[in-house]
């Protein structure tokens, strides 16, 4: 009896789509991109140095065995830094994701913990990096880009894959969400004129090269209030986008989510937030097991197939 209950498991499981897509794989070469990035690209001493201007204080007990800088000592840091934006890269490159999943988790969630000044972004790729986790020591394959997957133990890789994709959806819908509930405590967002101050803001106000049209544009009132009410209503649908029809999320949802987070780069120049948001729109608009490029194309391997790009 428990034999036919297992069998008749394993046949259920294996009908749903393999988890593993090129999608997914560029969500997470997306975070290990702005990682190795925000390593490489940040002086130690701004990176890893806190207000206070003591190194050490940093590695609070809390958060010590959670922290690779925390491990070296300080004359090395920069070092284990370079290291650990080099490592990044190649891990974005996508190739054996089971085997680099444990390190890139440890380098993704380090970031936000000894960083002197983290952002949102890296507050959620390290959070990404961890609930991700069980979904790339599941990922069997060669390279994130390619369509099949040893049959080893598949039924548990997929519902554990399953699991832990829904868990970082329902994250990243809590984070829109939030981001969407929170502005309406402002009577800028309220009253459609908050982009109006923003673009003009001293720290994260628009570039020379687009403030002229930012300020033209933000001196319009329909243009401003849509601006600003549009981005209330494309949060709120983040949020509710797994509830959404497919057709919907896909052809128009994911592009204007994209484009607006491309935007929030040119005019706000937060790069790095920009990259770990895409991998979350990949994550959370995506239906599990569709690809991009070739949807519902992923299937197991056997003894004389060959591994198919996608």
């Amino acid at each position: 009896m428990l034999n036919r209950l297992g069998r008749y498991w394993l046949r259920r499981t294996l009908r749903l789509p393999m988890p593993w897509t090129a999608t997914l794989g560029a969500a997470r070469s997306l975070l290990f991109l702005s990682a190795g990035l925000t390593y490489l690209l940040s002086p130690t001493t701004v990176l890893f140095t806190p207000v206070d201007g003591a190194l050490p204080g940093r590695c609070a007990a809390s958060v010590h065995w959670m922290a690779w800088p925390c491990w070296l000592p300080e004359g090395v840091v920069a070092g284990g830094q370079a290291t650990a934006g080099v490592l990044c890269l190649i891990a974005a490159s996508g190739w054996f994701p089971a085997l680099t999943a444990v390190p890139m988790a440890v380098l993704l969630i380090a970031l936000p913990l000894t960083s002197a000044a983290p952002d949102g972004g890296d507050q959620l790729a390290g959070i990404l990096g961890l609930l991700l986790l069980p979904v790339s020591l599941t990922d069997w394959r060669r390279t994130s880009w390619t369509a099949v997957q040893p049959e080893r133990a598949l039924g548990a890789r997929v519902l554990v894959a399953y699991s832990a994709l829904a868990l970082a959806k329902l994250q990243i819908a809590i984070v829109y969400l939030v981001a969407c509930l929170g502005k309406l405590s402002s009577a800028e967002w309220v009253n459609g004129t908050a982009l109006f101050y923003w673009v003009r803001n001293n720290v994260f106000g628009a570039p020379p090269l687009l403030r002229p049209v930012a300020e033209w544009v933000t001196m319009r009132p329909v243009l401003v209030a849509a601006s600003s009410w549009g981005t209330l209503v494309l949060e709120f649908s983040l949020a509710i986008a797994v509830l959404l029809p497919t057709p919907f999320r896909l052809r128009i949802l994911l592009p204007i989510a994209l484009l607006f987070h491309l935007a929030i780069w040119l005019v706000l120049g937060v790069s790095s937030f920009a990259f770990v948001m895409g991998a979350a729109l990949l994550i959370l608009v995506v239906p599990v097991g569709w690809s991009l490029v070739r949807p519902r194309m992923y299937r197991i391997r056997s003894g004389r197939e060959k591994e198919t790009p996608v």
